[in-house]
């Protein structure tokens, strides 16, 4: 299965370039305050994502960079810096695109639920609503699964910020089977990383629901049983501290690991671009002095398709001139 060779890759990849970890943890160390503030129940740290939506495509653009370089060879922090500063804008535009989309499918979805639910009640069937509900997450499901993949495209620079969703849906479409099972590794990921501070969480809630039913049985007045919630569900500061501390280590790793994973599975699956011109290689390399975009060599011209040539050039941070072989030994 490709997207298991692609995880094998991504996975030596990692062992060989331990200091994308280093970069991982940054990333952490940026979103701590954020997921601080919500395990304190702070109403500030819903404001966070506001700051950390601005700060985030830096990292995310100059992991990619760094995975992508590191599938060749070794990868240095200076690659995060020049990806990072060179892809900013055009992935934070995309960053924007896709929050709009998925406003889209939230608006769509809930009117669409909405409405199946009164015809519903209409004719006596509630039912309908949940089978529409889960219909509709579905559909949410497969559009996110189908452009997951444009961080990636925007990053390597094969495409602007709107051109990124068409390639990353070109790419599922060509590979479906392996995008599946891609995205269900992917998820497995997120469950095992993010289980030991959302378990606790869960848990505490579960427990205030158990205690709110007990209050209001017992005839509690409304006051009283507000202040008894607030003071259950919240955690303490000991457990609050350690919970950010398993926060960061599991952030830094599913962060990094993510990244890598993604950048290994688009480069052995991506498809051509839209003016026909492949890409033989999209590694970063830091070897060489960028260049300016202008002869950065993303376009057709750039002599992507050459494949007779047994070096590489350094153009705009990213090899352009690998054998074209290279795809079919990842």
């Amino acid at each position: 299965m490709s997207a298991l060779r692609s995880l094998r890759v991504a996975l030596g990849s990692l062992g060989r370039n331990p200091v994308l970890f280093l970069v991982g943890l940054a990333y952490g160390l940026v979103m701590l305050p954020q997921s601080a503030l919500q395990l304190t129940g702070n109403l500030f740290g819903s404001l966070l994502p506001f700051v950390t939506f601005f700060v985030a495509p830096f990292f995310v653009a100059g992991t990619i960079g760094m995975a992508s370089e590191s599938l060749d060879g070794e990868t240095s922090l200076s690659t995060l810096k020049r990806v990072g500063r060179n892809r900013y804008v055009p992935l934070l535009v995309a960053s924007f695109v896709n929050v709009g989309i998925l406003i889209g499918l939230a608006i769509a979805g809930g009117s669409i639920v909405l409405l199946i639910g009164l015809l519903g009640f209409v004719v006596g069937i509630p039912l309908i609503a949940l089978v529409a509900a889960g219909l509709v997450g579905l559909g949410i499901v497969v559009v996110l699964v189908f452009i997951q993949f444009y961080p990636v495209a925007v990053s390597l620079g094969d495409t602007d910020a709107i051109d990124s969703f068409r390639q990353s849906i070109r790419l599922v479409r060509k590979n479906l089977l392996s995008t599946i099972g891609y995205s269900v590794i992917n998820a497995i990921a997120v469950l095992i990383m993010t289980l030991p501070v959302s378990g606790p969480m869960y848990y505490r809630q579960l427990q205030g629901a158990q205690q709110l039913q007990r209050m209001q049985t017992q005839g509690m007045s409304p006051n009283a049983v507000s202040s008894q919630m607030s003071q259950l569900v919240q955690f303490s500061t000991q457990e609050v501290m350690l919970l950010s501390a398993i926060s960061l280590a599991a952030m830094m790793l599913l962060f990094t690991f993510q990244q890598a994973y993604a950048t290994a599975f688009y480069r052995d699956h991506a498809p051509p671009l839209e003016d026909g011109t492949t890409r033989a290689d999209v590694s970063a390399s830091g070897d060489e002095p960028p260049v300016s975009d202008e002869a950065s060599g993303l376009d057709a011209d750039s002599g992507f398709g050459d494949s007779s040539t047994e070096t590489t050039e350094s153009n705009g941070g990213f090899d352009t001139g690998t054998d074209d072989s290279t795809d079919g030994q990842l």
